[in-house]
């Protein structure tokens, strides 16, 4: 699919002088790959690019963002959908995140954010906050989604995990990795993609070479800590580079009318020697 508009700037994260990340608006993304804000480029303080935004295997992949396969019936991961009983096909059910307002400080930004369906029609809010800083050997970033029900009727949000299709239940915040390659990845008591995928730990880190088509390539390292829940981590290495949070890996999660739902995670990002 051609691709012909352009991201527009929303902001650029900055760690001691040094430039670790822009966001932009997703705005150049066609409806079938759903249009989001997201972070591209993510780098390392020494420049290494750790991010990919619209690969050729899977185009609707944008850095590092929050994306969901089914809000109430919408696709808000963009590319094919999945249909029970069927498998994955092409469906006008595109939806779209639009940031309505944005405020900043030192260090720290809020989004408020509409998903809407390919009519038009409102079917989930979120506030997103991100706050940045230096860490010991590198810097952190702090991401948190707050999903509220638009209306007096809950929202259910789905994935193909919660569709049928096992260990498929990709969706919430995720992050699409630079090429790399000599990846470790690993949480607390598991080692590999086979076991870390959706196992549930307080954290789970990526280490690998990246290969410098974005950038300067070095190895690196990338520790996703979440905050306060338990979801299955959804991870990829032998046929993409991702790492994500499954907000509904086998079941639906419900966003209750005046309930939000949080998700929070910190992000430490480190060059290795």
């Amino acid at each position: 699919m051609e691709q012909t508009a352009v991201d527009r700037v929303l902001r650029t994260l900055e760690v001691g002088g040094t430039t670790v990340a822009t966001l932009v608006d997703g705005g150049a993304s066609p409806v079938a790959w759903s249009p989001r804000p997201f972070l591209h480029p993510v780098r390392t303080l020494a420049g290494t690019v750790l991010t990919d935004a619209r690969p050729d295997d899977h185009p609707w992949h944008c850095g590092v963002g929050t994306a969901v396969p089914d809000v109430d019936g919408v696709n808000c991961w963009g590319g094919p959908t999945y249909v029970p009983g069927t498998g994955y096909e092409e469906c006008d059910d595109h939806g779209r995140a639009v940031a309505t307002a944005v405020s900043d400080g030192d260090g720290t930004l809020t989004q408020r954010l509409r998903w809407t369906g390919p009519d038009g029609a409102l079917v989930l809010r979120e506030t997103r906050t991100l706050t940045w800083g230096a860490s010991d050997g590198g810097w952190v970033l702090g991401w948190t989604s707050a999903f509220r029900a638009p209306g007096s009727s809950p929202v259910r949000l789905g994935s193909p995990g919660s569709h049928g299709r096992a260990g498929a239940g990709y969706g919430g915040f995720t992050w699409r990795f630079a090429p790399c390659d000599d990846v470790a990845v690993r949480t607390s008591t598991a080692v590999g993609e086979d076991a870390v995928h959706g196992a549930v730990a307080p954290w789970v880190e990526w280490t690998g070479t990246f290969d410098g088509r974005h950038g300067s390539g070095a190895r690196a390292s990338v520790r996703f800590e979440a905050l306060g829940h338990a979801d299955p981590w959804f991870v990829r290495v032998a046929e993409y580079p991702a790492v994500g949070s499954a907000l509904a890996w086998d079941a639906p999660v419900v966003v209750e009318p005046d309930a939000p739902l949080v998700r929070s995670f910190r992000v430490t990002v480190r060059d290795e020697a």
